[in-house]
């Protein structure tokens, strides 16, 4: 059977991942981190939580840095494109596609829409 997706009240699409990894590659994205996130990635990497800030964190210590290409660092390459911390990745990360600003922003939602294969229009497209 065909995952059909998940649907979120007032978002105008359903969303099944496909493991494309598009969505850790969209330009001039961040990933804000917890203080719990921050200390289950580092055990999860096996990396004391200093090293781990130092390696994967902006200096403000709540932004993850990127990696080449403006990807997020944890994005792994592949046939089927993954996240080495998956198990353990931050909420926003988890949310997907279900962002506020994807409902605010028609820009943003037009672009997360024909990036990710993962979605499919509920509505036809209104703006």
């Amino acid at each position: 059977m065909t995952d059909v997706g998940e649907t979120r009240d007032g978002f105008p699409f359903r969303f099944a991942c496909r493991r494309s990894g598009n969505c850790c590659a969209i330009p001039g994205g961040f990933v804000r981190v917890t203080a719990d996130e921050r200390s289950a990635i580092a055990a999860h990497l096996g990396m004391d939580e200093r090293a781990f800030a130092s390696r994967y964190l902006q200096p403000d210590g709540v932004r993850l840095k990127e990696g080449l290409g403006h990807r997020c660092v944890f994005l792994e390459d592949g046939a089927a494109a993954g996240c080495s911390i998956y198990p353990v990745r931050p909420h926003k990360c988890r949310e997907w596609p279900f962002w506020p600003e994807v409902l605010e922003d028609a820009a943003l939602r037009r672009l997360v829409e024909r990036t990710c294969p993962g979605i499919t229009r509920l509505t036809p497209a209104r703006d």
